[in-house]
């Protein structure tokens, strides 16, 4: 028989749980409304108790030498859920970025689970990287992509009827990178990243949006390690901001958990001359965008990205991964 996947409203399975998780604040809670809640997560601490089993994968086996301390992922989000509750407040500082409101509790603590997801997953030495991604935007319209990285960055594209086009030797432009902080870094520039969220973080630029955005780049589609992509998710964990959405359906109808953060960012208009001479220049026009991510719970992959111009009529440009992982051949 196989046993169904708890879904992350399955976490907190207690009375009013959907409205803590929605609201934005709480009145001080009831005596009894803490009363049921750490009763809640004692249940559910016994149960994982009774039916915890030893796990152990090739992954396990070749983790770092100080693993981290696990915890059943249902008790992080349940007991970061009482926590809310018995403070009267769903949002709780996660790290002090110029002001800015952190993560909300049930955020932070769903990417923390994610982590965990993450480092389940089994490692591989892959010789391709493929990736098949619909795109939805105003510039480009619909399309489908799908592209395979070697483990030098070459990329080969295949069109919709099979055929693939090799890169030609020595082309420029043809290598596929992902942005660290100032540098873009190759396939087996990532393999030689540390794995440890804060000598990771640090690699990153400090200004919250910019990191959150190189991440989360990463995140979509690089062929990271298990314990790259549970550091990344650690970072965003520590990102102010972030809300949790709950459950939901992307584009395609898969069931993923989605989480969203609304930024600043500034287009140039009118720009005269450019180039690095300072002169010109031109209006800056300030845009707030609402960015949602949508990630599948059991595996911890992106399966939908949209990034949406609030207060404009334009639709949101979206980015749907249908395929992202190892392959051993172009086909």
């Amino acid at each position: 028989m196989t046993e169904r996947t708890p879904t992350s409203m399955d976490l907190l399975d207690f009375p009013g749980a959907a409205e803590l998780i929605a609201a934005g604040g709480v009145e001080p809670p009831s005596a009894e409304a803490v009363d049921g809640a750490w009763a809640a997560v004692t249940r559910a601490a016994a149960r994982e108790e009774n039916h915890a089993k030893p796990i152990t994968t090739p992954l396990t086996r070749t983790r770092l030498k100080s693993p981290r301390v696990r915890r059943p992922r249902r008790l992080l989000v349940a007991a970061a859920a009482v926590a809310a509750i018995a403070t009267g407040t769903v949002a709780y500082p996660v790290l002090d970025m110029g002001g800015e409101p952190a993560a909300t509790a049930s955020a932070s603590e769903f990417f923390e689970g994610m982590a965990e997801v993450a480092e389940d997953a089994p490692a591989t030495t892959p010789s391709y990287w493929k990736v098949r991604v619909e795109t939805d935007n105003q510039d480009d319209g619909r399309r489908t992509d799908t592209n395979y990285y070697d483990r030098e960055g070459r990329v080969w594209s295949v069109d919709a009827d099979g055929t693939v086009h090799e890169p030609p030797t020595g082309e420029e432009g043809k290598v596929k990178k992902w942005p660290v902080g100032k540098e873009w870094l190759t396939w087996p520039d990532l393999e030689n990243l540390p794995t440890e969220e804060t000598a990771l973080a640090a690699l990153f630029p400090k200004d919250p949006n910019s990191r959150f955005d190189q991440v989360t780049i990463m995140l979509e589609d690089s062929p990271a390690s298990p314990e790259l992509r549970a550091a990344l998710f650690r970072i965003l964990a520590d990102t102010p901001g972030m809300k949790l959405v709950g459950d939901v359906r992307d584009s395609k109808g898969r069931a993923g958990v989605a989480v969203e953060i609304t930024q600043k960012s500034w287009v140039r208009m009118g720009e005269n001359g450019g180039g690095d001479g300072g002169g010109g220049g031109g209006a800056e026009l300030p845009l707030h965008t609402k960015d949602r991510y949508i990630i599948a719970p059991d595996t911890g992959l992106l399966l939908e990205t949209t990034h949406k111009i609030i207060d404009r009529n334009t639709p949101a440009d979206r980015y749907t991964w249908l395929e992202v992982g190892p392959a051993e051949r172009v086909e």
